[in-house]
């Protein structure tokens, strides 16, 4: 079969169309015979097609045994969308799926996914482990355990009950991208903490009314430009409570009574966290920042904040990572930065005094549904294959993302990227953009490292829940017309909602 009709086309996560996903690719006598492995992932760039239909042949030639099956199946949110509508019908959920480690909860009190450990440590076919074409298992150099951060192989244990039920697939952040050209033209420093961005935004509005009309400023939910965009809204409330020490969720059993409770994990009803919410409204207010969810176009679909960026509608964007190819743009020359700094200084009208930012360590993560012992073992070298040193190296490029294995820095390919001169014109193709942005993050990324300044939001059965309802809470927030004492009892309002739906 033609590889790339084995790739099954984005998840709708209505009922109707996960069933008609269900029964696609009908297999001929000879196909029937062999175990297929289906995997629901988060690539939809061309660029991840590619080399995901590249991996499942070179997969099936080194194990003929089985087929693979992959599927473009949205963001996270739609992939833990569609595996939950399909979660009591173990047939119709994949082998593998890409995954926030908080979305295991829920599965696991399922029953659903699958304990690594045991594959882990197997000893014919585990880390590190292979059987050749005699029979014999020999060692396999590029998949060695130790080889692969134990600190990422720990996001996926800590769970209700022991073990390891999600495994790291790559290691995603965020940084800041911004408009090199406007900042060389203008003589913009770039910004180290969000005090200066603030300042920024304003001057930036100055010099710029032609683009920051008062019109296009936001309010009431209408933005559709701001001279700072945040893409990913929920991260940006994660990231400033921790940074400014603002209580929002908890993993510690504070009782010590064996029972993570609601009242122990969910801390966001407090005086601060509105604090927080009428410090971002005011930016928004004022025309000074945006986020992905109230940018209005033409178009009756969702829009990214790279639109506006690559649009020069706005200068300075807070991105994933993984958004270098979609900031990339032969119309100027897009720089990369640290993320900014902020802390509680902020609340109370001051400056920021922290000098270094606190940024989320991400996944992708990857999750094992039980399928059954063959398509298990079929998952798991899927899982093990696509990470080796080679393809994981392959794989942190085409992400943006930091390798899960020490050995993936140093393939040719990875050292290439990071000693690749920055480009200093826009005038390339925008290949070439995305590579010298990739180069400028993995120097971000070795300082993040270095400076001890990635962490890890609190994982339980309610930080799904606690991330969707900050992100909730905020985008009813800047839709909102309300100021003053309004605007706080809206903002104690909607937080009390949250708190009781979850």
């Amino acid at each position: 079969m033609n590889k790339l009709f084995k790739r099954v086309m984005p998840l709708v996560v209505a009922s109707a169309s996960i069933m008609a996903l269900a029964s696609c690719n009908p297999k001929t006598p000879v196909e029937e015979e062999k175990t297929t492995i289906t995997f629901w992932t988060n690539f939809y760039q061309d660029q991840q097609v590619e080399w995901m239909d590249k991996k499942a042949a070179e997969f099936e030639d080194l194990y003929p045994q089985y087929e693979v099956v992959w599927e473009e199946s949205g963001d996270y949110p739609n992939i833990q969308e569609a595996v939950n509508q399909v979660i009591n019908t173990p047939t119709r959920l994949p082998s593998l799926a890409v995954c926030y480690p908080d979305y295991v909860y829920s599965w696991l009190d399922q029953g659903a996914v699958m304990n690594f450990d045991d594959f882990m440590n197997n000893q014919e076919y585990g880390f590190g482990h292979t059987t050749n074409e005699n029979g014999e298992v020999v060692d396999e150099t590029n998949t060695v355990k130790d080889d692969m951060s134990s600190a990422y192989i720990s996001d996926g244990q800590g769970f209700q009950v022991e073990g390891t039920y999600s495994m790291p697939f790559a290691r995603t952040s965020e940084v800041m991208y911004y408009n090199s050209d406007v900042f060389t033209e203008k003589g913009y420093e770039v910004p180290t903490n969000w005090s200066e961005m603030i300042t920024l935004a304003r001057q930036m509005r100055a010099d710029y009314p032609e683009v920051f009309t008062d019109e296009n400023k936001g309010n009431a939910g209408s933005g559709a430009v701001a001279p700072i965009g945040y893409d990913s809204y929920d991260n940006m409330m994660i990231t400033f409570a921790e940074m400014m020490g603002v209580p929002l969720s908890s993993n510690v059993d504070a009782n010590k009574d064996g029972t993570l409770t609601k009242d122990e994990a969910v801390l966001f009803n407090n005086d601060e966290m509105i604090s927080m919410f009428s410090l971002i409204k005011g930016w928004y207010d004022e025309g000074l920042i945006t986020v992905s969810p109230t940018l209005v176009f033409d178009e009756p679909y969702d829009h990214w904040i790279n639109e506006p960026f690559t649009s020069q509608t706005s200068f300075m964007v807070l991105n994933s990572t993984t958004g270098a190819s979609w900031c990339a743009t032969d119309d100027f020359v897009p720089g990369v930065a640290s993320m900014p700094a902020i802390d509680k200084n902020m609340l109370t009208g001051g400056n920021v005094s922290a000098s270094e930012a606190k940024v989320m360590s991400q996944g992708p993560s990857v999750c094992m549904f039980d399928k059954g012992d063959e398509e298990n073992k079929g998952a798991w070298l899927l899982y093990k294959f696509l990470t080796n040193t080679e393809n994981n190296a392959e794989l942190s490029l085409l992400y943006g993302a930091a390798p899960i294995r020490a050995s993936s820095y140093e393939e040719d390919n990875v050292k290439e990227v990071m000693n690749a001169p920055v480009s200093t014109t826009g005038d390339g193709e925008t290949e070439d953009s995305t590579s010298y942005m990739t180069a400028q993050i993995y120097d971000i990324y070795a300082d993040y490292t270095a400076n001890n300044q990635a962490f890890i939001a609190p994982v339980s059965q309610f930080s799904s829940s606690v991330r969707d309802a900050v992100g909730t809470v905020l985008v009813e927030v800047l839709r909102s017309t309300l100021s003053g004492e309004e605007l706080t009892n809206f903002i104690k309002e909607e937080l009390n909602k949250a708190y009781e739906n979850i």
